[in-house]
């Protein structure tokens, strides 16, 4: 595939700096882009990079298309360098396609109903009345339990579960190993009989469109309701989603992370790695919360919280900045003492 730079500038509503007319043929790094790729500049850390780079041509934001810039290079300007990067990167990158059709090594039951359109791959199970709409990819070893339901457009990679009556939204990405329903982790001590009663976990989950769910990441299904992933979340590996919790449209799950039961968070909350949340809290819309942080209190909608356990995040950077200052401040601490001591000592 080659495109003209002018074309791929108009394409993200962005503007040419140089030679419109030059071929693209790929994206690269700075480092190792060549005269017939474009790259992308968007972080002053790679400064350095950028000005050295070989590449035909960088997209930049309207602030780094000022000043200097490489001799050899064009410059595509945009004003969100990094969203028109992702464009241009998926025009020479489209998603692959499948051929339509069930495979003969794969097990699926006379009631379910599957699309012509969709594709199910070799040892994939479709279980009895399972729903899989148009254009839904099914690949390798994917379970699909009784009465799920795979929305259009859907893609599941190898050794996805969807248990018993869970829904996939449109065009929803699942990684693979993912599980999506699971048991909750619900227990009830029976002290007669010394042990842990498993609680049924009878609800299901619920995955709105547009949701990417990471490499085994595992959504519980609800004890009695269900869990709910708003539209156009996205999620990434390892993290965990507990039963009845509810995330909002356009959240960021990064990986690690961890929601404990029945907690709501809003729309366009964001989790950093490692992040951990206790059950039945509330987090606002828009809400932040700092890599491993752990929250144990509701967070305000737009609220930016850090530490362990999670404070306003503002707060928690003071607080982290005094704690290297706490060694010097001791030495102060420890020689105003003995002058204390010594004053003390004098008028005594």
């Amino acid at each position: 595939m080659e495109i003209l730079l002018s074309d791929l500038a108009r394409e993200v509503g962005g503007e040419v700096i140089g030679d419109g007319a030059r071929p693209i043929d790929g994206v690269a790094t700075l480092e190792t882009a060549g005269p017939r790729q474009i790259s992308f500049f968007s972080n002053r850390k790679y400064r350095q990079e950028f000005m050295a780079t070989k590449a035909g041509a960088v997209i930049v934001g309207p602030k780094d298309a000022q000043g200097q810039r490489p001799e050899a290079a064009s410059l595509l300007v945009v004003g969100d360098a990094y969203l028109a990067f992702a464009k241009v990167s998926a025009r020479f990158h489209p998603p692959a396609t499948y051929p339509a059709g069930v495979d003969p090594r794969a097990a699926v039951d006379a009631s379910a109903s599957i699309d012509p359109t969709a594709t199910v791959m070799p040892f994939a199970y479709v279980g009895p009345r399972v729903k899989i709409g148009a254009r839904a990819v099914i690949h390798a070893n994917c379970a699909i339990l009784a009465d799920a339901e795979v929305g259009d457009d859907c893609l599941l990679y190898p050794g996805v579960v969807v248990r018993e009556s869970c829904t996939l939204g449109a065009r929803t990405i699942v990684q693979p190993g993912a599980v999506i329903g699971g048991d909750g982790f619900g227990f009830a001590f029976e002290p007669a009989k010394m042990r842990h009663f498993k609680v049924p976990q009878a609800g299901v989950v619920r995955v709105a469109p547009d949701v990417e769910i990471g490499a085994n990441t595992c959504l519980d299904r609800g004890t009695l309701g269900d869990t709910v992933v708003g539209q156009g979340t996205k999620i990434d590996n390892l993290v965990q989603i507990a039963h009845n919790v509810e995330i909002g449209p356009l959240s960021l799950l990064a990986g690690c992370s961890a929601v404990a039961g029945s907690t709501r968070m809003g729309k366009g909350v964001i989790l950093g790695g490692q992040s951990g949340i206790i059950g039945h809290l509330e987090i606002g819309d828009g809400a932040r919360v700092a890599s491993a942080a752990a929250v144990y209190g509701d967070i305000p909608a737009g609220g930016a919280y850090g530490g362990h356990p999670a404070i306003d995040q503002t707060r928690w950077l003071r607080e982290q900045a005094a704690t290297h200052e706490l060694p010097e401040l001791l030495k102060e601490v420890r020689a105003l003492r003995k002058r204390l001591d010594a004053l003390e000592g004098g008028e005594s």
